[in-house]
């Protein structure tokens, strides 16, 4: 049981994203952009090719850590609510009865 746990943890850590990734992520989509542009300028295919193939990895990266934080920060407010709500139901029930 305890194995199970620490490989879930293990998991969980390994798919824990920071604001400041996502950031990261998005500065080096715009670097990678500019280099493209610059290669496209300057003629140079390969570089140009290469450049391309990486922004199509980085780019759908970034949407999907994008909507993974709007998922979470969606389910935290729903579980906020939930919980404001079954507070305000034991004030009402304790609040009634004394």
């Amino acid at each position: 049981m305890a194995d199970e746990l620490s490989v879930k943890n293990a998991a969980q850590l390994a798919t824990f994203v920071r604001e400041e990734d996502l950031e990261d992520l998005e500065k080096l989509s715009k670097d990678l952009e500019d280099y493209a542009h610059k290669a496209r300028e300057d003629g140079r295919i390969y570089l140009l090719q290469q450049y391309t193939r990486l922004m199509a990895i980085v780019d759908p990266e970034i949407d999907r850590v994008k909507k993974r934080f709007k998922r979470e920060n969606l389910a935290f407010l729903r579980k906020e609510e939930k919980r404001l709500k079954k507070e305000r139901k034991t004030q009402k029930d304790s609040g009634g009865e004394a």
